[in-house]
C-alpha cells in the first residue's frame, strides 16, 4: 500500500487560510489531494460522496463547531483521523477535544511553521490508521486462508477443491469475487469455477474472439509463472477494457495467481477486492503460499485417484493370479502326471514341468500372503513373545527338511513389538537359507540376542547358512526399494519379510558368512511384556 495518495477534507471558512493550508500541504506531502469546504454540512455531504483519509477542521465554523462536526464525522466514518485547529488556544477547548477522541489538536498561528506541522500530523495520522487497517485485514486474511487450507484436506475431487476456494474467498469481507480458469487446447483461459459478485463479468471479458482470453494479467501469469497484481483498477487513462468492466462491478484491485505444479499448469486463480490498494507485500506472500497449497491439494487428489485405480487393477490381477492361474497350473500338474504314466520316456521333461508349476503355485501362495499381511491393520505397539514362535517355526522346518542341520540358540523369553505375522518372517528367512543351499546337508544356525544402539533397544534374530549366499542385486532391491524382476520364489518371500519387519519399525540387514554363505539379521524393537 506504499505510495498511495492522501486525500484530505479541509473544513475552513477563512478563504485565505484555507488556500495557504492547501498550498503548503501540497508542498510538504508528496502525493496529496485537498478538498476545502466552508460549511460543515457541505463537508459531510462530500464525505458521503467521496473517500477521504483525513478530516482537518477549524474549531469555529458556520452552523456547528469543530467538536459537533467530529461527532457527525464519527457517525459516518468511525475511524477517520480528525485533526482540530483553533485560533483561540483555549485549554478548555483542548480538553474537550481530547475527551471527545480527537486524533490531534493544533493551534492556529502565523507563518508557515503551523502548516508544516499540520502536514506532518496529517501524514502521521493517516499512516497510523492505514497500518492498523492493514494489520486487521491481514489477520482476517490469514484466518481465512488457514480455514480454507484445512478444508482442502477433506476434499476428494479437484472440483471440490476449486469450489471451496472460490466460495470461501468470495464470501469473506476481504474479497468480492474469485474464479479459477484453466487453459484449453488452444491456450485460452476458460473459467472452471467462480463465486461472488459476478454479474456477467466473465462472459463480458472472456468473450469468444481470439484475444479475449489473453488479457494482460492472465497472459503474464501463464507466461511467467508469477503472481500478477493490478491495483486501483480502471483509474488510468490507458486502462484496458477488462479494467473498465471490472470497475463497473466494484472491483478495485485484483490478484492473478498461477496454479502450477512442477511443469504442469493446473489453472489460474483470480481474486478481486473492493479495496483499491489491496494485495500489499504481506498479502501477496500469503496468497502465493496459498496457491501452492491449492496445487498440492489438487495433485494429492490426483495421486489418490491414481492409487485407487492402481489398487483396483491390482485387485483384478490378484484375483486372476489366485484363482485362474492357480487352477490352470493344477491342470498342468495333472497332465504332467498323465504324461509320466502314458509316455515313460518323457518322464524327465514331465518332472521339470511339475517342478516349475509347483514353484509358480508357491509364488501365488506367497503373493496371497503378501496381500493378507499388507491389508491387516498394524498394531505396532503390541508386544509378542518371539522365542516360542521361533521354536515352533524351527520344529516345522526340521520336519519338512530332515536333511538340514538346523540349530537355534535362544533365550528363555524375548519380547518384541509385532504380531503373529512375524512367524512368516522367521519362516521365510530360514526356509530361504535352506531351499537355496546347494550342499547335500545344509547347515543353518539361528540365534536371538538383545542389543542397545543409539539409545534404541533391539532384539536381533540372526540366521546364518553355509550356502551360496543371497545375490547382491537382490539385497540391493530390498535395501533400496527398487523394482526389479523377481528371479525365484524366495525373492517374493524376502519382499514379504522386508515389508512385515518395516511395518513394525524394524530393520533387515544382510551380511556374508565365513568362509561362505549368508547372514540375515532381523532387528525388531524390544518390547515391555506388559504391553498388550
Amino acid at each position: 500500500m506504499e505510495g498511495r495518495p492522501i486525500r484530505v477534507l479541509h473544513v475552513e471558512d477563512n478563504e485565505f487560510f484555507g488556500t495557504i493550508a492547501s498550498q503548503i500541504l501540497h508542498q510538504e506531502i508528496e502525493d496529496v489531494t485537498v478538498r476545502t469546504e466552508i460549511v460543515p454540512t457541505d463537508a459531510l455531504a462530500r464525505l458521503e460522496q467521496k473517500q477521504f483519509d483525513c478530516v482537518v477542521s477549524d474549531y469555529e465554523v458556520p452552523e456547528m463547531d469543530g467538536l459537533e462536526l467530529l461527532d457527525a464525522v464519527r457517525e459516518r466514518a468511525p475511524e477517520m483521523p480528525f485533526i482540530l485547529m483553533t485560533g483561540g488556544g483555549s485549554e478548555k477547548t483542548a480538553s474537550k477535544a481530547i475527551s471527545a477522541g480527537i486524533t490531534d489538536y493544533l493551534r492556529k498561528g502565523t507563518g508557515k511553521r503551523q502548516f508544516v506541522a499540520l502536514a506532518n500530523r496529517v501524514e502521521n495520522a493517516v499512516a497510523h490508521r492505514r497500518a492498523e487497517q492493514a494489520v486487521r485485514r491481514q489477520i482476517a486474511i490469514n484466518e481465512l486462508i488457514w480455514g480454507i487450507s484445512q478444508s482442502l484436506l477433506e476434499a476428494s475431487t479437484r472440483g471440490e477443491i476449486e469450489e471451496a476456494v472460490c466460495e470461501r474467498l468470495a464470501a469473506s469481507e476481504s474479497y468480492r469475487f474469485a474464479w479459477i480458469g484453466k487453459a484449453d487446447d488452444d491456450g485460452r483461459i476458460v473459467p472452471r469455477v467462480s463465486a461472488g459478485v459476478e454479474a456477467g463479468y466473465l462472459d463480458d471479458v472472456l468473450h469468444t474472439d481470439s484475444q479475449g482470453y489473453h488479457y494482460t494479467p492472465l497472459a503474464r501469469a501463464v507466461e511467467t509463472g508469477q503472481m500478477q497484481i493490478t491495483q486501483n483498477i480502471g483509474t488510468d487513462s490507458s486502462a484496458e477494457e477488462w479494467q473498465r468492466k471490472a470497475r463497473k462491478r466494484g472491483y478495485r484491485s485484483k490478484a492473478t495467481i498461477p496454479l502450477r505444479y512442477e511443469s504442469t499448469l493446473y489453472g489460474v486463480l483470480n481474486v478481486y477486492s473492493s479495496h483499491p490498494h489491496a494485495f500489499d507485500e504481506t498479502e501477496r506472500h500469503v496468497l502465493s503460499k496459498f496457491g501452492n497449497s491449492i496445487v498440492y491439494a489438487i495433485n494429492s487428489v490426483r495421486t489418490r485417484q491414481e492409487l485407487l485405480r492402481r489398487e483396483q487393477r491390482l485387485q483384478v490381477f490378484n484375483r486372476i493370479l489366485r484363482h485362474n492361474l492357480r487352477n490352470d497350473l493344477n491342470v498342468v500338474l495333472g497332465h504332467a502326471d498323465n504324461l509320466i504314466e502314458s509316455v515313460p520316456e518323457a518322464t524327465e521333461s514331465a518332472e521339470i514341468i511339475k517342478r516349475k508349476a509347483t514353484d509358480l503355485i508357491d509364488v501365488i501362495e506367497k503373493a496371497r500372503e503378501v496381500g493378507r499381511t499388507l491389508d491387516k491393520p498394524s498394531r505396532t505397539r503390541a508386544a509378542i513373545e518371539i522365542t516360542g514362535l521361533i521354536e515352533r517355526t524351527c520344529s516345522d522346518l526340521r520336519e519338512a527338511y530332515p536333511s538340514v542341520e538346523l540349530s537355534a540358540d535362544l533365550p528363555e523369553r524375548a519380547w518384541v513389538y509385532g504380531d503373529k505375522t512375524l512367524d512368516t518372517v522367521v519362516n521365510e528367512v530360514v526356509e530361504n537359507a535352506i531351499k537355496h543351499n546347494d550342499r547335500e546337508r545344509p547347515t543353518v544356525t539361528l540365534s536371538v540376542t538383545t542389543v542397545e544402539e543409539d539409545e534404541k533397544r533391539w532384539v536381533e534374530i540372526v540366521v546364518a547358512d553355509d550356502g551360496p549366499g543371497i545375490p547382491e542385486e537382490e539385497q540391493a532391491v530390498l535395501i533400496e526399494g527398487r523394482e526389479t524382476a523377481l528371479q525365484h520364489g524366495s525373492g517374493l518371500g524376502l519382499w514379504l519379510t522386508n515389508w512385515i519387519v518395516g511395518k513394525f519399525g524394524g530393520e533387515l540387514h544382510f551380511g556374508t558368512n565365513q568362509p561362505m554363505g549368508s547372514i540375515v539379521t532381523i532387528r525388531l524393537k524390544r518390547a515391555d511384556p506388559s504391553v498388550g
